[in-house]
């Protein structure tokens, strides 16, 4: 075998190499379509593994024979870089050739991480911290009743929503999960863990807490994070909503057209832009968030009020967020226009967050 046509083992794959090829096992495969205005492109991504570890690819073509757990070789690819993390591109100059009598073991790696630095370019994971906020139920799979327990994992740097199939967790432990999934679901990253997944009690060196970032270091779609920062802009639309109380649907007229008869409700929606001097981000927020800033308690938020109007509640708004210095805590989801966080609670900045603030700030001159 000519030295072009070696195959090269998934360790020792380097980003920036052209022309490599590979003998691997098909890990996963998915496929994704993409709309734009020339129409639409199919693309295929997974993972490939071998006897040294596990690697993400994306693919632009693929045959469509090929399933999760056929062993094939893999012709002129490349490897590049994405979100730090290898990956191997296959293009039309590659060549899959599905190899029916090969058998092999894949070595899973998995890096660890904290759940502020997940990305899906480590689909795998090894990853600690406390679980909380518990439920479970019976879920149908594959014709057996397999127990489902779901609920956030939380370290000293985010949150995260945390789904087992059939690994029992319980509110307050800390455990270190080895072999996590990492995906994306409505806009925010989640773990998955299986029978497959190796977890082990941990004693945790931190306490769990605020996890005050700057805003230049929120790179995923992580939960349970806080920022501070000034409001620069606030959205023409942030104000009062009017829904129907019995589906919970948007009103634009004073009847609900499903049900005319039922009563309405109050409800309210905000978005502004909150920057820190590191950068800023697009933050929105809603009733709960709201609430505490316009002064408003819940009880009186009600159509029957009459103080409260379409222009009361907007005016309120703007001037009790517009260039003021918040405290937003949140979660953060992923759209087409970037990161937003969706805030849980808004506060106005204290003499404790101003030092804990110009604290972040130096210590990026450090």
């Amino acid at each position: 075998m000519r030295a072009q046509d070696e195959f090269k083992k998934i360790s020792g794959l380097s980003s920036g190499t052209q022309n490599v090829n590979i003998h691997a096992k098909i890990v996963s495969l998915q496929q994704k379509t993409l709309k734009n205005d020339k129409g639409e492109t199919v693309y295929f991504y997974g993972i490939l593994g071998d006897d040294t570890g596990t690697i993400s690819f994306t693919a632009w073509t693929f045959p469509g024979t090929m399933r999760a757990g056929d062993i094939v070789e893999i012709k002129n690819c490349s490897v590049r870089e994405y979100n730090n993390v290898n990956r191997i591109y296959i293009d039309a100059k590659s060549e899959v050739i599905l190899k029916p009598g090969d058998s092999m073991e894949v070595k899973r790696t998995f890096k660890e991480l904290k759940i502020k630095n997940l990305t899906l370019g480590a689909p795998y994971v090894t990853i600690e911290g406390t679980v909380s906020n518990i439920l479970e139920k019976d879920m149908e799979r594959d014709g057996v009743t397999v127990k489902l327990y779901y609920g956030d994992l939380e370290d000293d740097t985010a949150r995260i929503r945390l789904t087992s199939f059939g690994v029992p967790l319980k509110d307050g432990d800390s455990l270190r999960f080895e072999g996590a999934k990492v995906s994306e679901y409505q806009g925010r990253l989640r773990l998955t863990i299986n029978d497959k997944t190796k977890v082990t009690p941990v004693k945790l060196s931190y306490k769990i807490g605020d996890h005050l970032l700057n805003i230049s270091e929120i790179d995923n779609a992580v939960g349970g994070i806080t920022v501070q920062g000034f409001a620069v802009t606030m959205g023409p639309k942030s104000g009062l909503v009017i829904r129907c109380s019995q589906c919970n649907e948007r009103l634009e007229d004073l009847r609900c057209p499903d049900h005319p008869d039922a009563p309405q409700s109050y409800d309210l929606f905000a978005y502004f832009t909150l920057d820190d001097g590191t950068g800023h981000i697009q933050c929105t927020g809603g009733k709960m968030a709201l609430l505490p800033v316009l002064g408003i308690k819940n009880e009186e938020f009600i159509p029957s009020n009459t103080s409260i109007s379409r222009r009361s509640v907007q005016t309120g708004l703007t001037e009790n967020i517009l260039g003021k210095s918040l405290v937003v805590s949140g979660d953060v989801a992923k759209n087409q226009m970037g990161l937003s966080l969706r805030a849980r609670s808004l506060q106005y900045m204290n003499e404790d967050h101003m030092k804990k603030f110009s604290t972040l700030l130096e210590a990026d001159f450090q």
